[in-house]
C-alpha cells in the first residue's frame, strides 16, 4: 500500500499497531499465513486492493469515518455514537433482532461525529428484510440496494442513511467489476 493511500485510509478507519483495521474481508491476507497458493493469493490481494480502493474513495466522497459504537439503524436516530441497550437493539441483544439477517458485514459510518450511515452486505434479501427496511424508512431514514461494492462474492449493498445529515448518496462500486476491467 502505498503511503498516500494509507493515509487516506487511516483517516476513514482505525489503526492498530501501525496497521489499517480494515472491515471484514477487506484486509489483504498474510502471504505466508494465508496457506493459499501463488495464484489463489495473488487473485485475493488483488480483490482488497481494489475493494480498499473503492470503500476509501465512497466514504471520502461522503465525509464518512468508520465506527466501531454503531449496531442497529436505531443507532442512526441517536444524537451520540453509543451502541443500543440489549432490550432495544435490532441487531444484538435480547431485544428483537428483526435487523439481523440483513445486516451482514456491517460498516457504521459517521459523519461530523454524528452516525449517519450503514452499509451491509447480505448475501441475500428477502420480503422480510425489505419490509423491516420500509419500517425503517417510515421512521425517517433512506434506503438504496446496490450491486455487491466493495465486498463482492454474490452480496447486495445495502445503505441506510439518516437524510438530515447526509443529503444524497450514491452507491459504491462493483470491486469485482472493476478488478475484471483493469486485466
Amino acid at each position: 500500500m502505498n503511503r498516500d493511500f494509507e493515509l487516506r485510509a487511516s483517516r476513514i478507519f482505525s489503526k492498530q499497531q501501525g496497521e489499517i483495521l480494515w472491515p471484514y474481508g477487506l484486509a489483504t491476507p498474510d502471504r505466508r499465513r494465508s496457506g493459499l497458493s501463488e495464484e489463489q493469493y495473488e487473485k485475493t490481494a488483488a480483490h482488497a486492493h481494489v475493494a480498499q480502493q473503492v470503500i476509501v474513495d465512497w466514504a471520502e466522497d461522503h465525509g464518512l469515518r468508520s465506527s466501531e459504537s454503531g449496531c442497529c439503524p436505531r443507532w442512526l436516530l441517536r444524537n451520540a455514537s453509543r451502541q443500543c441497550g440489549p432490550d432495544a437493539c435490532g441487531k444484538y441483544g435480547s431485544g428483537s433482532r428483526n435487523d439481523d439477517h440483513w445486516l451482514d458485514h456491517p460498516i457504521f459510518w459517521l459523519k461530523d461525529g454524528l452516525p449517519t450511515v450503514i452499509t451491509s452486505a447480505p448475501y441475500s434479501v428477502n420480503e422480510d428484510d425489505r419490509s423491516r427496511i420500509e419500517q425503517w424508512r417510515e421512521a425517517g431514514l433512506m434506503a438504496a440496494f446496490g450491486g455487491p461494492a466493495w465486498y463482492g462474492f454474490d452480496t447486495t449493498q445495502i445503505v441506510m442513511w439518516h437524510p438530515k445529515r447526509l443529503t444524497s448518496l450514491y452507491l459504491a462500486e462493483d470491486a469485482e467489476r472493476l478488478l475484471r476491467h483493469r486485466k
